[in-house]
C-alpha cells in the first residue's frame, strides 16, 4: 500500500503470498540460480504492494525496480561467468549484486529516493522484509570477502554522516537504514546467529519508531507521540541500555576476531549518528512538554526486553 491508495484485499493477499513464498523459495533453494529466481518473484510481489495512484509513489517504485533489477543483473552475470572464469570473480559479482539489493554504500543511491514517495508501512516493509533474503545470502558468500569489509565500513560512515542533515522522516530513516545495513553486513562476517541477533534488535526498534510516526513529516515541526518514539530512537542509535546497544555490542565483539580495523568506522559512525538521533529527540522534548501515560509505560517493557538480550549474547558469540 502506498501513495494514498489502498490495495483491494484480494490483491493485497496475492502480493503478500507471493512475497512470503518467494522468501521461502530463495532461502530453501540448494542453488544460486534458484535463489535468484526467488528474489525476482519477490520483486514483483513487492512492487504490487508498494505502487499507488500518485505520481510520486509510481516514481519511487520505478526507482526501486530499476535498482533491484541492476543488482539481479550483476548476480546473474556472475552465475553465467562461472563456466569461464575462476571462483573469485564469480563470488565478487554475487557479493556486489547483493550489496546493490540491500542498499549498501557505495550502491546506496536508491534508498532515500525510494523512501520519499512511499507510505510509512511500505518504508517498514522495504527496510525489513525486503532485506532478509539478500542478507541471508551474504552470509554464504561474504565471509572473508574484501567487498563485505569495504561496504560495511563505508555504509556506516555514509549513513551516519549524511543523516546529520536529514530534514524529514524519509531521509532520517533512509540514512539510518544505510548505516544499519553496514552493521548488518559486519554481523554477516560471523555468520547467521550474530546477524539474527542484530536484525531482531533493529527491526523491533524501527517498527516501534515508525508505529508512532504519522506520515513523512518534517523534523522541525514534529512533536512526537509524547516521548514514546524517542525510546525507539534511542534504541536505533545504540544508546545503552536499549536493545540497539546490545545488538551493536554483539557485532563489535564478533568483528574483533575477524577484522579489527572494521571497528574504527563502526565506532566513528555510531558516535556521529548519535547527533541526528539526539537532534530529533530534542524537537520532541521541546514541542511535547508532557510525557503521556502510554509513553511513560513503554519505557519499562523496552528496558525489560534488553535483559534477555544481554543474557543471550553468549549464545551467539
Amino acid at each position: 500500500m502506498s501513495g494514498g491508495s489502498k490495495l483491494s484485499i484480494r490483491n493485497f493477499s496475492f502480493s503478500w503470498s507471493l512475497v512470503v513464498i518467494s522468501i521461502i523459495f530463495s532461502l530453501s533453494s540448494p542453488t544460486w540460480f534458484g535463489a535468484w529466481v526467488g528474489m525476482e518473484m519477490n520483486l514483483f510481489g513487492a512492487v504490487a504492494l508498494m505502487v499507488g495512484s500518485t505520481k510520486q509513489s509510481v516514481d519511487s517504485v520505478f526507482k526501486y525496480f530499476f535498482a533491484q533489477s541492476f543488482g539481479s543483473s550483476v548476480i546473474i552475470m556472475g552465475l553465467v561467468m562461472g563456466g569461464w572464469v575462476g571462483l573469485g570473480p564469480v563470488m565478487a559479482c554475487l557479493a556486489l549484486g547483493l550489496m546493490v539489493k540491500v542498499g549498501a554504500a557505495p550502491f546506496h543511491f536508491w534508498v532515500v529516493e525510494v523512501l520519499k514517495g512511499i507510505r510509512v508501512e511500505c518504508m517498514w516493509f522495504l527496510l525489513t522484509v525486503q532485506k532478509l533474503v539478500p542478507l541471508m545470502l551474504v552470509t554464504q558468500v561474504g565471509q572473508g570477502s574484501w567487498a563485505l569489509f569495504v561496504c560495511s565500513g563505508l555504509s556506516v560512515l555514509v549513513g551516519s554522516i549524511s543523516g546529520v542533515g536529514a530534514t524529514s522522516l524519509s531521509r532520517l530513516v533512509g540514512y539510518s537504514s544505510i548505516a544499519h545495513t553496514g552493521w548488518s553486513l559486519a554481523a554477516c562476517i560471523s555468520g547467521m546467529s550474530v546477524l539474527w541477533f542484530y536484525l531482531l534488535a533493529y527491526w523491533i526498534s524501527l517498527t516501534g519508531f515508525l508505529r508512532f510516526s504519522k506520515g513523512d513529516w518534517r523534523l522541525s515541526s514534529w512533536g512526537g507521540e509524547g516521548l514514546a518514539s524517542c525510546f525507539f530512537l534511542f534504541s536505533l542509535g545504540g544508546f545503552p541500555p536499549f536493545l540497539g546497544f546490545f545488538g551493536k555490542l554483539a557485532v563489535m565483539v564478533a568483528v574483533v576476531g575477524a577484522c579489527p580495523l572494521l571497528l574504527i568506522p563502526l565506532a566513528v559512525g555510531s558516535v556521529v549518528s548519535w547527533g541526528y538521533y539526539l537532534f530529533v529527540v530534542s524537537f520532541s522534548v521541546i514541542q511535547s512538554s508532557l510525557v503521556t501515560t502510554s509513553s511513560s509505560r513503554l519505557l519499562v517493557p523496552m528496558l525489560v526486553m534488553s535483559v534477555p538480550y544481554l543474557m543471550g549474547m553468549h549464545l551467539v558469540l
